[in-house]
C-alpha cells in the first residue's frame, strides 16, 4: 500500500466512522490508533495496518446487540458467540463488516479487529498491538495498574499482553460475568509462554 492509498483509505474510513460511531466512541478509536501506531513503530510492525485496524476495531460498537448476534451467528458459527458474551460481539461483527466494506483490507487487519476484545492464543503481532492499544489508549479512565501495563507494552509486548489478560479476567470475574473461552485460552497460552 502506498502512502497515498493509505491516506485516501484512512480519509474514507474516518468519514464513515463519523456517521457510525458516537463522538465518545470516535474519540476512543482515535486514541487506540495513536497507541497502535506507536506500538507498531516500537515493534517493527506495519504502521499502515496498525492504523487501519485500530480505526476499524470498534466500527460495529454502536449497533444493536441483536443485529451483532445475527451477524456473528451467520459469519462465525463455529465460535461460542451467544448473547451472554454481548460485550465481545461487536469485534467479530465489526471484522465481518470491515471485510465487506473494505475488501482490499488484509487478513491480518481483519483478524486484529476480530480478536481485539477476546484475544486468542498465538496472536499475530498486529493482533497483539490492537488488543493492547484498545486496553491502553490514552483516554481510558485510569485504574490501578494501567500505567504499569502501558509502560510494559513498550518494553515487552508479550508480558504486557499477559498482564492485560490477567487484569481482564480478574475484572470480568469481579463483575460476575462469563468470560469468553478464547480469553481463557489466551491467558493460559501467554502465562505458559512466560
Amino acid at each position: 500500500m502506498t502512502d497515498k492509498e493509505y491516506r485516501e483509505l484512512k480519509r474514507d474510513i474516518l468519514a464513515w466512522l463519523s456517521q457510525q460511531l458516537k463522538p465518545k466512541r470516535l474519540k476512543h478509536t482515535l486514541g487506540v490508533e495513536e497507541i497502535a501506531v506507536a506500538l507498531a513503530r516500537i515493534w517493527g510492525s506495519n504502521i499502515y495496518e496498525a492504523s487501519l485496524a485500530a480505526l476499524l476495531h470498534d466500527n460495529a460498537k454502536n449497533l444493536d446487540t441483536q443485529l451483532l448476534f445475527e451477524i456473528c451467528q451467520k459469519e462465525y458459527p463455529a465460535l461460542s458467540l451467544s448473547l451472554e458474551y454481548s460485550s465481545v460481539l461487536h469485534a467479530f461483527a465489526g471484522a465481518s463488516i470491515a471485510a465487506k466494506r473494505y475488501p482490499m483490507m488484509s487478513e491480518g487487519v481483519i483478524h486484529a479487529i476480530c480478536y481485539h476484545t477476546t484475544a486468542r492464543p498465538q496472536m499475530s503481532q498486529l493482533e497483539k498491538i490492537i488488543y493492547a492499544a484498545d486496553f491502553a489508549e490514552p483516554g481510558r479512565e485510569s485504574f490501578p495498574g494501567l500505567e504499569i501495563i502501558r509502560e510494559r507494552l513498550f518494553i515487552d509486548l508479550d508480558a504486557g499482553i499477559r498482564q492485560i489478560l490477567q487484569q481482564t479476567v480478574h475484572y470480568v470475574r469481579m463483575k460476575k460475568k462469563k468470560i469468553h473461552p478464547l480469553t481463557l485460552d489466551a491467558l493460559q497460552y501467554y502465562e505458559n509462554e512466560s
